[in-house]
């Protein structure tokens, strides 16, 4: 019952601060009116970030699929309790790093997160009664995962990289070609649709923000979209514990 406790303080707390960090103000700003400062061509669209409301809906549901399974070997383990709190302490003081304009420390901590919640994301066995428990981990680490390439793109902005002569629409075309690679990676190796999923909806908001101002970068997004549709549909790999 502790580990639900925890589990549940650290949802509420992580919910609160980030749609009041996002939306609200921390520090004087939104985190969305930060990131809209530069001109980033990876940057999607402002209603994109309404994804974290369903990473938190998912997160409760999650913490309800435990309640059930508080009697039996499908219960959440002691590690998976302590690595899921010390990725809410990450959020919390990347969200507070950059809005108090400490963009290297805040991509260095979004670093860390993403690394623990991949540690998270693997703790689950690729067992077919584990799939259901593992979705809103899956959604969270694959969102964190967008969020750290927009926040190295920030930072390489905010620096002024010159970027070995490659222009920025040629940069942006090439992180969405990396993060569709570990999309379609989990898809086929993990049996993981959420994972895509989020990478799907990231993609078609910088589509939407682009338009027609940056057709190499908007055709790009749509097109690996579209990409990552047909592995949802096409990659049907099951692992044999999945059969």
């Amino acid at each position: 019952m502790s580990r639900l406790i925890l589990l549940f303080t650290s949802v509420i707390v992580a919910t609160l601060f980030t749609l009041n960090a996002f939306w609200l103000q921390l520090n004087g700003h939104s985190t969305i009116d930060i990131i809209n400062r530069l001109p980033l061509l990876f940057a999607p669209a402002n209603y994109v970030y309404y994804i974290w409301i369903i990473i938190f809906i998912s997160l409760f549901l999650w913490i309800y699929h435990y309640i059930k399974y508080r009697r039996t070997d499908l219960f959440i383990t002691n590690f998976q309790t302590i690595l899921f709190i010390v990725v809410v302490i990450l959020q919390i003081a990347t969200l507070w790093s950059w809005h108090s304009d400490y963009f290297v420390l805040s991509t260095v901590l979004l670093f860390i997160q993403v690394v623990t919640l991949f540690v998270l994301y693997y703790s689950y066995p690729l067992k077919k009664e584990m799939l259901t428990i593992r979705i809103p981990v899956s959604i969270y680490f694959s969102w964190s995962t967008f969020l750290l390439i927009l926040n190295c793109c920030y930072l390489l902005v905010e620096y002024q990289w010159s970027g070995f002569g490659i222009s920025n629409a040629l940069w942006a075309v090439i992180l969405m070609t990396f993060g569709t690679a570990i999309a379609l990676h989990l898809r086929f190796h993990h049996f993981d649709i959420a994972y895509p999923a989020v990478f799907i909806w990231c993609y078609i908001g910088i589509a939407v923000q682009n338009g027609f101002d940056e057709l190499l970068v908007t055709t790009a997004a749509l097109f690996l979209a579209g990409v990552m549709i047909v592995g949802l549909f096409l990659i049907k790999k099951n692992p044999v514990h999945l059969k």
